[in-house]
């Protein structure tokens, strides 16, 4: 009788529910529109500001803390100029981040991010009839991105956001906001 009752206190033990695993570690990426604030003075009329943005980073997101650090790196395609005088030329300028995140998660899913680092400024120029690369790249070495985010769980893993995030490069103080829509999966 008492291996019997110890045989059965052994298995609903092992069949006991373990508690889930916490994943600490996040991968988000995300994309969308953007819009830069035209700060050109040639070709200020020809200006496409609206363009488009990627986002990728990694966080660490302790289980009970409302704090996270990651990295963050993407792409912003700050705006494309057409002009016809005196050649016929495209331009276009986009900046690629390494930023430093801090985000804090507030009530219902809302959440704050501020970021700082580095970015390098791409401005490619696709001329007619013009000889010569006049291609140039310039590294901006302090950057910020402030980003206001609202997240829904799908599952225990997988999470939806969307955001909206404010980028500033001081190289040539561009400034551009983006809307990215953006998947998150715990590690």
């Amino acid at each position: 009788m008492i291996a019997m009752v110890a045989a059965m206190w052994l298995m609903g033990h092992r069949l006991e529910a373990q508690p889930a695993a916490y994943h600490k570690f996040v991968v988000y990426a995300g994309a969308g529109p953007g819009y830069f604030f035209n700060n050109l003075v040639v070709a200020r009329d020809q200006v496409r500001p609206w363009q488009y943005a990627f986002a990728a980073r990694v966080m660490w997101e302790p289980e009970h803390s409302d704090l996270s650090l990651g990295i963050q790196t993407g792409y912003y395609r700050l705006y494309g100029v057409k002009v016809t005088q005196p050649v016929d030329a495209h331009i276009t300028n986009s900046s690629v981040p390494i930023l430093f995140v801090i985000a804090m998660r507030f009530p219902k899913g809302f959440y704050g991010q501020w970021a700082m680092g580095q970015s390098i400024t791409f401005n490619h120029v696709d001329a007619q009839g013009v000889e010569g690369n006049h291609d140039a790249k310039t590294w901006s070495l302090a950057d910020f991105e402030a980003t206001l985010g609202y997240r829904i769980l799908a599952k225990s893993r997988i999470s939806y956001a969307v955001e909206l995030k404010g980028f500033y490069s001081t190289a040539y103080d561009n400034k551009t906001l983006a809307l990215l829509f953006v998947v998150g999966y715990r590690l």
